[in-house]
């Protein structure tokens, strides 16, 4: 429970289909950091706290803190400063509310671990499948390829099939604390600015300047630090007049930004790391279609596996802005096949 309305709402939903329910809320902020506002702070630990009293529920603190800045925070630090562009969202699903959390869950001699996650859980002919959210707007199934196969049986997600207005007005007629809470940011550690900002104050990431290039190596400009920028930025390069330019690779060994055309970052190949299947892994190349980031239509492409949990990645048309350290995620229509982070371009 993060203290949000759809967690608070899951626990409704599952109490009154008569599961005994439990609340668990992980504390992943020191207490003196009040300026989170979203799950994980303590502001949004006391909401979790009142929504369960309201639900008169078993409510738990559980420390995670050293755990959430070793695998979610950190992470996101190393991979700008390696030149990636990271998803923390996804590693925090992957090491906290899927793994320490499904630890907390089986402790406690639970059957099933649910949240508020808007994805569904379907029985399908080879088991469980993984599919996408009933709101379009909400859909959350992109966040979720890091699940392991094993544990989509002890999975609940109550809101899969609901829309976000419905939710609302259910917490509204429950007189939930959370009813009327506003919607968590995209990175709940970063609480002014952008991820920049966070960089040079939070993780004292000194700025050090560097050469702005193009494709040819003419020099364009420069900046003061690679990491302040990600493959299919054109707005705040400091480089203007002429065509439009778009960022298409950083060299961080060489503290450089590579500029070019929008063709030039138009991609049409990649490989995958740490691919995660959902579904009986494929023998061979499969047709399937690749979402490469939250917003991103999924794109009809051909993946071939590869060994060491590696694949390579033809789209039919190239795709624009393809950024390493993003997830990628198959899917078959609305089904998660699996997936994998990007990992630099074809050449």
């Amino acid at each position: 429970m993060s203290g949000g309305v759809d967690s608070s709402v899951a626990a409704a939903l599952l109490k009154q289909e008569g599961y005994e329910v439990v609340g668990v809320t992980l504390r992943l902020f020191a207490e003196e950091k009040n300026a989170v506002k979203c799950c994980g702070g303590a502001e949004s630990a006391a909401k979790a706290r009142a929504s369960a009293d309201a639900l008169g529920i078993r409510h738990y603190f559980k420390n995670a803190q050293g755990l959430f800045t070793e695998k979610v925070i950190k992470n996101f630090v190393d991979g700008y400063l390696a030149g990636s562009t990271p998803n923390p969202c996804v590693e925090c699903n992957r090491h906290l509310k899927f793994s320490y959390l499904f630890d907390i869950a089986r402790s406690m001699g639970a059957e099933y671990l649910a949240t508020g996650h808007y994805a569904e859980i379907r029985k399908t002919g080879d088991g469980c499948g993984l599919y996408r959210g009933a709101d379009p707007l909400k859909d959350q199934s992109y966040f979720l390829y890091c699940l392991q196969r094993r544990q989509l049986g002890q999975l609940l997600f109550p809101l899969g099939g609901m829309k976000k207005t419905e939710i609302r007005r259910i917490a509204a007629g429950l007189g939930l604390p959370s009813a009327a809470a506003q919607e968590s940011k995209d990175i709940c550690f970063v609480t002014s600015g952008n991820y920049n900002t966070y960089l040079k104050n939070s993780a004292a990431i000194k700025p050090k300047t560097g050469a702005i290039l193009d494709a040819a190596g003419k020099r364009l400009g420069t900046h003061k630090g690679f990491f302040n920028f990600t493959v299919g930025q054109r707005r705040g390069t400091g480089v203007y007049g002429g065509q439009r330019l778009y960022v298409t690779e950083l060299r961080p060994a060489a503290n450089e930004v590579v500029l070019g055309p929008l063709a030039a970052v138009h991609c049409a190949a990649f490989s995958v790391a740490g691919l995660n299947w959902l579904t009986e892994p494929p023998l061979g190349p499969l047709n399937t279609a690749a979402q490469i980031r939250y917003r991103h239509k999924p794109a009809p492409c051909l993946l071939t596996p590869e060994p060491g949990s590696k694949a390579s990645v033809v789209f039919e048309t190239p795709q624009f802005a393809v950024a390493p350290g993003q997830s990628v995620v198959f899917y078959d229509g609305d089904r998660v096949l699996g997936g994998g982070i990007i990992a630099p371009r074809i050449k």
